[in-house]
């Protein structure tokens, strides 16, 4: 039960209110006043309701009294228009009529009490508190609501500048890199790219993978005036370096380039011990239409051609990208249409050279002749206009009715984008379900790469083919993104060196300990070791030294359409 408050009590809480009040008799307006004053150090008079208005729109109130019966606008017609600037204030209606009509018009209008003339100051203080606690609670609700815009400002600006920079750099975004260079006409454009990061995230793991990107931004921002310049991280290793101002010659950025090269190329950064070194390349555009695909033209010239850096000229770009999507599209999809999606089948040999499985192997064949088509030539493609998954699809089924159909034991290519098709997943389990006798045959290929999104994904798939005898294998392991503990947590049966460390293991010293370093560590851990791109007597020597386990590579045997299968059908 709530204390009755005294007027004195009273009168303290509606001290600090504003009222307006309206009143068109003089003598009663004066009369009223006097008891008012008890109550409110803040008081607005007005003859009438169009004064009321013009009042109302110059000051703010937290309460009208107004009379009913007034000229040029009356009272209920006065509020009917507050009301649509403010629906919540608290109104109070006088009357010296206790009229029923008027009573009811009132009520309707969603007033807050109907008081008498001449007022009684009890009826005025009882009515008075209740208009009172409204107004608390009006007070709250605003207070609660304006915590909830602050709140939604802090979010919108944390929203606003994780958007425009990068979180682990605190350079400028991606995002904020397209929408700068679109607004412009002849940006200058400096790619930066660390070579081989992807190395030092697999030897070092990822963790001090990310401070090495975090010191390489700082040596960049140290290199660069950033009064004349803007940095940008685009990717997990690529930086971008604009200056927005326009450049008509290739001398404009020659300064900058050099800089760069002699600050951060053959860089050594201390991190936790670990003195890790650090190359770039720089591709620069100097065009400002389509002034990133160029400069990205120019950056892959120069990674090709071991530059340290390129300026895009007309010369160096051969592409003619739209036509050759689609062209490159509409063959594909025919190749699907047409059943010319073919699988071929790569030996992988032991010690002795004798082939103890094959790998299966996607070629498209040519609509006019018998040539194989290697996905070299149209895999980016397929994914890029999503033809990929009929690809796959195609290629996984038709290794595993050769594994239903003969004795042999196949390796079949999982990518990421595979294994998170659920429905495609599905049939395969089905295959399974029905031939669980090929289990114990098979070798699913785990390509390793950046699209990896989520490891359960991943983890949850082996499990459940696991189950069927199936055996893993990671491959490319040595030029993708995987490092040690990752490899630890899927526990494979298989590494597959990636080619482009066991092509060179013989003049490439960092390759060879690599190459030992992985078998070293893959035997302690009971993980057996593929070595692709096997081409020459000598590379198969230098690796059985090294105790690799299996061999693949033209040096054995290319890909064949049609091994010697012995089916059962």
């Amino acid at each position: 039960m709530q204390k009755t408050l005294t007027i004195k009590e009273l009168s303290l809480m509606s001290k600090k209110l504003n009222l307006l009040y309206v009143e068109d008799d003089m003598y009663a307006r004066e009369a009223t006043l006097q008891l008012l004053k008890n109550f409110f150090n803040n008081i607005t008079t007005a003859v009438d309701g169009l004064d009321a208005l013009k009042k109302f729109d110059n000051d703010s109130f937290d309460l009208v009294l107004s009379d009913i019966n007034m000229p040029n606008l009356d009272g209920l017609d006065m509020v009917k228009l507050l009301r649509e600037k403010n629906q919540d204030i608290p109104i109070l209606m006088l009357s010296a009529y206790n009229d029923v009509e008027f009573f009811l018009s009132a009520i309707e209008l969603d007033v807050d009490g109907y008081l008498l003339k001449p007022l009684s100051v009890e009826k005025f203080t009882k009515t008075l508190l209740k208009v009172i606690r409204k107004i608390e609670l009006l007070r709250l609700n605003q207070n609660y609501k304006q915590e909830l815009e602050d709140e939604v400002k802090r979010r919108n600006k944390e929203l606003e500048y994780k958007l425009h920079y990068d979180s682990l750099t605190e350079l400028c975004s991606r995002y904020s890199f397209f929408k700068d260079i679109e607004e412009l006409s002849f940006p200058t454009l400096l790619l930066v790219d660390i070579n081989k990061f992807k190395v030092i995230n697999e030897v070092y793991g990822n963790s001090i993978g990310s401070k090495v990107l975090i010191e390489f931004a700082n040596r960049l921002k140290n290199s660069v005036d950033t009064k004349k310049y803007k940095l940008y991280r685009l990717s997990s290793d690529e930086f971008a370096i604009v200056n927005f101002k326009k450049q008509s010659k290739n001398e404009k950025s020659q300064e900058l380039i050099e800089n760069l090269l002699k600050d951060l190329n053959n860089l050594k950064l201390n991190i936790e011990d670990n003195i890790i070194s650090i190359d770039i390349t720089i591709g620069v555009s100097n065009i400002g239409k389509n002034s990133y695909e160029n400069a990205k033209i120019a950056l892959d010239y120069a990674k090709e051609h071991k530059r340290s850096f390129e300026i895009y000229s007309l010369s160096i770009d051969h592409r003619d990208e739209n036509s050759l999507t689609l062209k490159c599209k509409n063959f594909i999809s025919s190749a699907i249409d047409e059943d010319r999606v073919v699988a071929v089948y790569q030996p992988i040999v032991n010690k002795e050279g004798e082939t103890i499985k094959y790998e299966t192997l996607m070629r498209l064949r040519d609509k006019n002749s018998s040539k194989l088509i290697t996905p070299f030539h149209f895999l980016e493609i397929a994914i890029k206009t999503r033809l990929y998954d009929s690809l796959s699809s195609n290629i996984i089924f038709k290794a595993l009715n050769i594994l239903k159909n003969s004795d042999k034991t196949l390796s079949i290519n999982f990518t990421y984008s595979d294994i998170t098709n659920s429905s495609f997943i599905n049939e395969i389990k089905e295959f399974f379900e029905k031939n669980k006798e090929i289990g114990s045959r098979t070798v699913f290929e785990i390509t390793e790469s950046e699209t990896i999104e989520n490891y359960d994904d991943m983890k949850q798939f082996i499990s459940s083919f696991r189950k069927y005898g199936v055996k893993i294998a990671i491959d490319d392991f040595g030029s993708g993104f995987s490092n040690f503990e990752y490899i630890l947590s899927i526990e494979p049966d298989y590494l597959k060196i990636d080619g482009s460390l066991v092509k060179d293991i013989d003049s490439d010293e960092r390759a060879h300990t690599l190459v030992e370093a992985i078998v070293q560590f893959s035997h302690k851990l009971n993980i057996k070791v593929i070595a692709e791109y096997v081409h020459s007597q000598t590379i198969f020597e230098m690796l059985k030294r090294l105790d690799v386990d299996e061999y693949q590579g033209f040096y054995f045997s290319e890909p064949l359409e049609k091994p010697e299968f012995k089916f059962s059908i």
